[in-house]
């Protein structure tokens, strides 16, 4: 089934849609934080420059395996209005989380060591709040449509 009849209206499947499951935002928050983490870490631990890579990896075998099924669902879920919100939530974020840390490292010791761990956990949290709550909108559109 093309990704267009799926956004245009038609379910590919009778009765209620499975979302993702909660743990595979984890893996989404993690791979978008894993970039500051191995900034902050890799000086003095070199096997953290692996992390992205890893994550990648990860999600690669996620995507051809455990997640063929829900392939389609995850590309509507993604390509959705809320989910490019999001992306430019999570630029404005990140840009204005710097420029915050920035200031405030002169005039804050601890901050200063620990930008981008502090840049990371909240692009970890936010990142995986955010993709949650965008496929919780997106399927109770769904199936509240199919319950009728």
């Amino acid at each position: 089934m093309r990704e267009a009849d799926f956004t245009a209206g038609t379910r590919p499947v009778e009765g209620e849609i499975e979302g993702l499951p909660g743990w595979y935002f984890v893996l989404v928050g993690l791979l978008v934080a894993s970039n500051d983490l191995t900034r902050q870490f890799s000086d003095t631990h070199s096997w953290v420059a692996l992390l992205p890579l890893v994550l990648v990896a990860v999600h690669l075998t996620l995507w051809f395996t455990l997640l063929s099924r829900r392939r389609r669902y995850l590309r509507a879920v993604w390509r959705s209005k809320q989910a490019l919100a999001l992306v430019v939530v999570l630029v404005v974020l990140r840009l204005l989380l710097q420029v915050g840390l920035a200031k405030l490292t002169g005039e804050a010791a601890p901050l200063h060591s620990y930008p981008h761990l502090i840049i990371g956990l909240v692009m970890l949290v936010v990142t995986t709040a955010g993709a949650w709550f965008d496929q919780w909108l997106v399927l109770r559109v769904l199936n509240r449509d199919a319950n009728r």
